[in-house]
């Protein structure tokens, strides 16, 4: 790259401040890095997992600086600690006189708003990434907290039309106002169908509400498929999920040792997977129910067509493109599926790559953050 600043290329963005994670879902990431001239990514992991937390600096898609900090497992010391840790990358890495975008997901970044603005220049994004349905006090109080910021910034992106409409009374699609769903960046695999079965994939963290005990129940009824299992679950689960799977005599079947992956341990698995699974609980008590399910898309980028809920977010682009089937969690449901897929294994390819072809993430996001280019 040369040396002299004014022979450097134009990128797309000039200045963005971003929130992120070291999950590798979306690519928002991968898109801002390749087309920001000056980009800051503050990375925060959950409480549960307080470590890996990190500030970098990138300029002109180059990394040039990195900062770890710790957070506490403390409720209140973990966001403390968040905000004093974005403060101090604020002052550090911009000057009064500097204008940024800040793209963020988590309200505690609009705490002191007027402050912030005083002696920092900051248009912010919030993209809102999920809705909690529910009576639990806390969870009506963050929700309003949500909804006061939201009313209040410049722009907001919505991960799904349903967070959209329940955020402005109806869906939104203007400059200020839109759904940015989560984008795609396809991989190149190359697998085959086998004669005698396929190899099932699931993906993602281990909940009770996600139908793996349906899927269990599926293989110890079709002999001939098998279950790789790709995640993390805590003790007690993994324990009964166990003794479900030798109750069942499916253990030779089920590949499942709950623990992380990294990116290319997964995409090594999934050479071996014909079918990826999303077997939601498909009613509005459900957090997924309202946003766009980063595990679908996972399947999808590898290649994988999708046996999934009726989320109602991503549903209709599945069934649009026939890049899977939407189920209802039952066993004939699930069943025919399986046999309906295995039965047009390449059309459902096909359709996988039409999905893939309007998700992929430099196109739709690049329309999608016109809002944000220079000038």
């Amino acid at each position: 790259m040369p040396d002299n600043k004014k022979d450097k290329p134009i990128f797309r963005y000039k200045n963005i401040f971003l929130q992120s994670s070291h999950q590798f879902i979306g690519n928002t990431l991968e898109y801002f890095i390749a087309h920001t001239e000056k980009l800051v990514v503050f990375i925060v992991m959950p409480r549960v997992k307080n470590k890996d937390n990190t500030v970098r600096l990138y300029k002109y898609g180059e990394l040039i600086e990195e900062k770890p900090f710790i957070l506490s497992q403390n409720v209140f010391l973990y966001y403390l600690v968040w905000y004093l840790e974005y403060l101090k990358a604020l002052r550090k890495y911009y000057t009064r006189k500097e204008r940024f975008f800040a793209v963020v997901f988590h309200p505690v970044f609009f705490f002191g708003t007027t402050m912030q603005n005083f002696w920092r220049n900051i248009d912010f994004v919030y993209w809102v990434g999920d809705y909690f349905p529910g009576n639990n006090i806390f969870i009506l109080l963050f929700e309003r907290l949500k909804k006061f910021y939201h009313d209040r910034v410049s722009y907001s992106c919505y991960a799904s039309n349903m967070i959209n409409k329940i955020l402005n009374g109806q869906v939104l699609s203007n400059m200020n106002r839109k759904t940015v769903m989560l984008g795609v960046n396809p991989k190149e695999i190359k697998r085959t169908l086998k004669r005698e079965g396929l190899n099932i994939l699931f993906i993602g963290l281990i909940k009770p509400s996600q139908g793996l005990e349906l899927f269990f129940d599926f293989l110890k009824d079709n002999r001939e498929y098998k279950l790789k299992i790709i995640g993390v679950c805590e003790k007690n689960l993994f324990s009964k999920y166990m003794t479900v799977i030798k109750k069942l005599k499916i253990e030779d079947r089920v590949y499942f040792p709950n623990r992380f992956f990294s990116e290319d341990e997964l995409i090594d698995i999934s050479r071996q997977c014909q079918i990826g699974i999303a077997l939601y609980e498909d009613n509005p008590s459900n957090v997924t129910y309202y946003t766009d399910p980063g595990k679908v898309k996972t399947y999808l980028e590898l290649g994988l067509p999708v046996i999934m809920s009726n989320i109602p977010s991503i549903a209709s682009y599945i069934q649009e493109y026939k890049a899977g089937e939407i189920v209802e969690r039952t066993q004939p449901s699930l069943t025919n599926a399986v046999k309906n897929i295995k039965m047009n294994y390449l059309g459902y390819i096909k359709g996988v790559k039409r999905f893939n072809r309007h998700f992929y993430y430099e196109n739709y996001y690049q329309g999608k953050f016109k809002f944000l280019e220079r000038g």
